[in-house]
């Protein structure tokens, strides 16, 4: 398995790669040889991901490539963007291009990698437990309020271990009003969102689910598209929210997937929805 998710996300990295190339010519844009390098490195860790995603996931077809592309479009696009335009990093104009590229990109990619990691292994969907309403409503309100929590202390610790980030942000740090809504009602949720998605089409254990959350967060989420150089960031503040989110947000995938896991009770065919065995 690691040899073959090893390969195939060198495909798929490549893949990505070349769809950023096309996709930048249609836009009348060009990049530098020497940040292709960086981009092959940042589409490789994505593929890696989303790779072993497909892998583990108990889904198949168009519903892996409808899955594989909402996490890569609304984690590794959309989230960042909207922080990016919050910030006053991107104007209006360029926050809609890039948000436009990122999702013609995931839509394209998420169906022809699913395509080469294509396998005739029946899978197996998982039958969780059912919660109350009041179970999640709780559930989802404490992560919400979590990843806010989160947020504001990274932020608050990346700016006392590496105080040259305020001379960059000065005079684009949005109002008080506009940075929490935009944490709690968009960005929160869409994290939430994802990691109940990645929780029920998963069949790997617990931990590895933690993990796997954390690490979706983490590299899809900042470090990946901090890697290649761009006009709208230096390298010293790519650098720094690179450790800034890679740490906060995978820390908030292992606690998000420990406080929204639900109990597998059995297994069933993906095809059938019969009940096959029970989960130990």
């Amino acid at each position: 398995m690691k040899t073959t998710l090893f390969v195939k996300s060198i495909f798929g990295a490549l893949l990505l790669t070349v769809l950023y190339i096309l996709f930048n010519m249609l836009l009348g844009q060009t990049s530098a040889i020497a940040n292709l390098y960086w981009g092959i490195l940042s589409n490789f860790l994505i593929a890696l991901l989303l790779g072993y995603y497909i892998m583990s996931s108990n889904l198949g077809g168009i519903r892996l490539s409808i899955s594989v592309f909402l996490i890569y479009f609304l984690i590794g696009h959309f989230n960042i963007l909207i922080e990016a335009y919050i910030f006053n990093v991107s104007s209006r104009q360029e926050t809609a291009l890039e948000i436009i590229r990122g999702f013609f990109i995931s839509i394209t990619f998420a169906p022809l990698y699913v395509y080469i990691f294509r396998t005739k292994i029946v899978k197996e969907a998982v039958i969780f437990t059912k919660r109350s309403l009041i179970g999640w409503c709780w559930r989802i309100l404490v992560a919400d309020i979590l990843y806010l929590l989160l947020y504001i202390i990274a932020g608050l610790v990346l700016t006392l271990v590496y105080p040259q980030l305020l001379q960059f942000y000065e005079g684009k740090i949005p109002p008080f009003d506009i940075l929490i809504n935009t944490q709690l009602f968009i960005r929160g949720f869409i994290f939430i969102g994802i990691a109940l998605l990645m929780l029920q089409t998963l069949n790997i254990s617990v931990a590895k689910k933690a993990i796997l959350i954390g690490l979706t967060f983490a590299i899809l989420g900042g470090i990946a598209p901090l890697i290649p150089p761009n006009e709208l960031m230096p390298s010293y503040v790519r650098l720094g929210h690179g450790f800034e989110v890679g740490i906060s947000n995978f820390v908030y995938g292992i606690l998000l997937t420990l406080l929204l896991k639900l109990k597998s009770g059995a297994k069933a065919d993906i095809n059938t929805g019969i009940a096959v065995k029970p989960t130990v």
